[in-house]
């Protein structure tokens, strides 16, 4: 099976993609933590490490490729 490199547009469509999915997934756990900690008065610490670990990598990643990048062109 031979493996195409993505074009532009299918690249430009994925990225777009991902970062919905990752609104969504954050905009979810931050309702379920928000719903939880009004009904029981307490932080729910699994739910809340998720959305932590979730948003470092992502912020995390994205400063790394950026620099990455912006480093290459120099």
């Amino acid at each position: 099976m031979k493996l195409n490199k993505a074009d532009e547009m299918e690249m430009y469509i994925n990225f777009k993609s991902m970062r919905l999915s990752w609104v969504f997934v954050n905009v979810a756990l931050v309702t379920w933590l928000a719903v939880t900690f009004i009904k029981t008065g307490e932080l729910p610490f699994i739910l809340f490490m998720i959305t932590c670990f979730q948003n470092m990598i992502f912020f995390g990643c994205k400063l790394y490729i950026t620099r990455q990048i912006s480093s290459n062109e120099k």
